[in-house]
C-alpha cells in the first residue's frame, strides 16, 4: 500500500510528499533522480511505433520521416477484402514503404477485413486492420514493418520498488497495558 502512494505521488509530480517521508532527500533531488530515469528509459526503449528497444540511428530517422506520414487522413471502404488487398490499398494511399515478415504475410493470407471509415488517420486505420489478429507494426530496417507481435522484443519495463524496510528498522512500539488477568506488566 505503502509503495502504492508512493509510485502515484511521484506520477502526479509531488515529489516534495516522498521527500518528507524521506529526510535525506529533498524535493529537487527526487526530481533530479526521477528525470535521469525518465531519459534512461528514453534512450533505452528507442522511438519507434511499438516501444521496441534497441533502435538503431536509421530507425530513428525513419520514423521523423513515417510519423507525420501515418498522420495523413484517408477514407477507406472494404467489404470482405482480403487483409493483404487492404494492405496494399494502404502501402499506395500512405505512399510508405512497408515490409511484412513471412510469418506475417502467412497470417495476412488467410483473414479478410470489412472496414468502412472516413477521414481517419492512416496510422488508426493501419491499427484497426490489424486488430483481432497477431500482427504488430513498427519501424525496423528504416522501413514501416509488419510482423507477427511475438517477433517484436518486448520494450524494457521499469518498476520501482519501495526498499524502505529494509533500510531503516522500522519503530517498535511499546504495546499499551491492558490489565487482563496474567498480564504480569500491572
Amino acid at each position: 500500500m505503502k509503495r502504492m502512494v508512493l509510485l502515484a505521488a511521484l506520477a502526479l509530480g509531488a515529489p516534495a510528499a516522498f521527500a518528507q517521508e524521506r529526510p535525506g532527500l529533498d524535493a529537487e533531488k527526487i526530481r533530479e533522480i526521477l528525470s535521469a530515469v525518465a531519459a534512461d528509459a528514453t534512450k533505452t526503449a528507442g522511438p519507434d511505433l511499438t516501444g521496441v528497444s534497441g533502435a538503431d540511428a536509421e530507425d530513428r530517422e525513419a520514423l521523423r520521416r513515417i510519423a507525420p506520414a501515418l498522420e495523413r487522413k484517408a477514407t477507406v471502404s472494404f467489404r470482405d477484402t482480403p487483409l493483404l488487398d487492404a494492405l496494399d490499398f494502404f502501402i499506395d494511399v500512405s505512399g510508405l514503404n512497408v515490409v511484412l515478415s513471412p510469418a506475417a504475410r502467412e497470417q495476412a493470407e488467410a483473414r479478410k477485413t470489412s472496414l468502412r471509415l472516413r477521414e481517419v488517420t492512416l496510422r488508426n486505420i493501419l491499427t484497426l486492420l490489424l486488430d483481432g489478429t497477431d500482427l504488430a507494426f513498427g519501424v525496423r530496417h528504416g522501413v514501416l514493418w509488419i510482423g507477427l507481435r511475438s517477433e517484436f522484443p518486448r520494450p524494457p519495463r521499469l518498476v520501482i520498488y519501495d526498499v524502505s524496510d529494509l533500510v531503516h528498522e522500522p519503530p517498535d512500539f511499546e504495546a499499551p497495558k491492558l490489565g487482563l488477568p496474567g498480564d504480569s506488566k500491572k
